[in-house]
């Protein structure tokens, strides 16, 4: 019998239905993500300058067999990655065959050496490479979590990343990640302030809940080391991200000052090679990938198998999110647990949020794709499939010209 081919790989935005009603109240009028109290790395410039701007929007990637089956991925970077998927990724995919993704995420990767293959090259490689996942597990009927060597486990542990822990406390969650408020910028008084909001914190979960504290890029070395000695009544399971993803001389210093503290990055890393890197420097305890920004299934599940090997877990950002990272956590060897990102308001119940939700303040939720289980009591069973199991109608689906 021949093995089915790659006929053709094409981008698409998605229409969901009209939002019909409004839906459940909110508890308050903000969340937590419009507050004005978040750093960022552009604190540097002043208050005014704290926003990033971004190649944003959600881009579609359809990859179709000879057979007319397809299978869906996603990037979050609009229109730039779209001209990439379509100039450069793929002609080298087409003509290939159905499950031969290592090949042809080596081609990938190889066919964009000569402009760079990280950053928003690496964000379209992913949008290609789950689409190629998507596709090979519908045409076997099967779930891509056991395409991967799962499952490892039938339910996997969610911690909540987001502010408004009263309404995350209601939920049952029992592992919380909250966003830092202040940075460098603000001196001492910013850790004075960091240290009062971990304090009420701690306070409202409990002594044996974990608590961490993300810090997405904003600190230098001597505010983070201050900054840790000072939580550390507080007992936090781990600081992430306190530095640029680039600075691994810092990360060395960090490793050096903080032995006892547990430290966490790698959402921003493009590519396998920068985990490879800190993996052998011993720089990191835990590593947070995102596959949607590391080039895909595929680079993420190359790394896990290096951390694996080291000892070294990893916990994909956002992944509780989406469909990709639910079935990617089910099938790794190392990872205890798994990111679910509040972006909805606080009162808005998971189990409506998502991009089709029929309700304006549920479709606030971050990325996720319809058919996406929410998390229950701090957990998240076996995600659906064949492929991926998205629920998404091939009439949400409109071409970009």
């Amino acid at each position: 019998m021949c093995a089915s081919k790659i006929v053709d790989v094409k981008v698409f935005e998605l229409h969901e239905p009209p939002v019909s009603e409004k839906g459940s109240k909110p508890l308050r009028d903000r969340g937590w993500l419009w507050a004005p109290e978040q750093a960022t790395p552009m604190d540097k410039f002043g208050e005014g300058d704290r926003a990033f701007r971004r190649p944003g929007g959600n881009i579609w990637v359809k990859a179709i067999a000879d057979d007319g089956t397809f299978g869906l991925g996603r990037t979050d970077s609009g229109h730039v990655t779209s001209i990439l998927i379509k100039e450069c990724l793929a002609p080298l995919i087409i003509g290939q065959e159905v499950g031969a993704i290592d090949l042809c995420n080596d081609r990938m990767w190889r066919g964009t050496l000569s402009f760079g293959n990280e950053g928003l090259t690496a964000r379209a490689v992913a949008g290609v490479d789950l689409a190629l996942w998507d596709l090979w597990g519908k045409m076997l009927d099967q779930p891509v979590y056991r395409l991967a060597g799962g499952p490892q486990r039938t339910e996997m542990e969610v911690y909540v990343t987001g502010n408004d822990v009263d309404w995350h406390c209601q939920l049952g969650f029992q592992k919380f990640k909250l966003a830092r408020p202040f940075g460098p910028i603000d001196g001492q008084a910013g850790i004075d302030g960091t240290v009062e909001l971990m304090a009420k914190c701690r306070e409202l979960i409990g002594p044996d809940a974990d608590l961490m504290l993300d810090c997405w890029m904003t600190f230098d070395v001597d505010f983070s080391v201050r900054l840790c000695e000072a939580l550390r009544p507080y007992r936090m399971r781990w600081m992430e991200e306190m530095l640029m993803p680039h600075d691994f001389s810092g990360h060395r210093a960090l490793r050096q000052r903080l032995p006892w503290q547990t430290l966490a990055t790698g959402e921003h890393w493009s590519t396998r090679w920068p985990g490879i890197r800190a993996i052998e420097e011993r720089l990191v305890d835990l590593i947070q990938a995102d596959l949607l920004w590391i080039g895909g299934f595929t680079e993420a599940k190359k790394l896990a198998h290096v951390a694996d090997a080291a000892g070294i877990p990893m916990c994909l950002h956002t992944g509780a999110n989406d469909l990709f990272g639910q079935h990617w956590t089910a099938a790794m060897p190392n990872t205890p647990l798994i990111e679910f990102f509040q972006g909805s308001p606080p009162g808005i119940p998971f189990d409506i949020t998502g991009m089709a939700s029929p309700y304006a303040s549920a479709r606030q939720a971050y990325r996720m794709p319809p058919g996406t289980p929410a998390p229950v009591e701090g957990k998240v069973g076996l995600p659906p499939g064949p492929g991926f199991g998205l629920a998404i109608a091939e009439e949400w689906l409109k071409p970009l010209d």
